[in-house]
């Protein structure tokens, strides 16, 4: 399956041949120049070391409790004025990896500048 992806420049597109699991890979998720930003606030209200951010770590193995969290995806939403989905009674606890988190922010980041892009024109 083809998956189109915004970089951020003014319209332009990354094409990636990709199945829908392969969109949470590290490779795919981790190279986004939003990435360090997502990384520092998850950081910083999670208290983990910046260093143990990594792909594949587990929210789980981190030991982020699900109030951190939601404080993570607040301030998330209010840093890239966005709105990420997660299902209220899991309290973010839909993402299983660190890849699994920033995938989701990008994909809101992304789909939040595509409502903007067709409002403006």
């Amino acid at each position: 399956m083809l998956k189109t992806r915004s970089t951020g420049g003014k319209g332009e597109l990354r094409r990636m041949a990709t199945t829908d699991q392969s969109l949470s890979h590290p490779a795919f998720v981790m190279d986004d120049p939003h990435v360090p930003e997502i990384l520092d606030i998850v950081a910083k209200e999670t208290g983990i070391e910046r260093a143990r951010l990594r792909p594949e770590a587990t929210i789980e193995a981190l030991g982020i409790p699900s109030l951190d969290m939601v404080q993570t995806i607040f301030e998330l939403e209010s840093q890239f004025d966005i709105e990420i989905p997660v299902v209220s009674e899991r309290s973010g606890a839909e993402f299983s990896t660190v890849a699994d988190l920033v995938a989701h922010v990008l994909a809101s980041i992304d789909k939040a500048r595509a409502a903007q892009h067709s409002a403006a024109g």
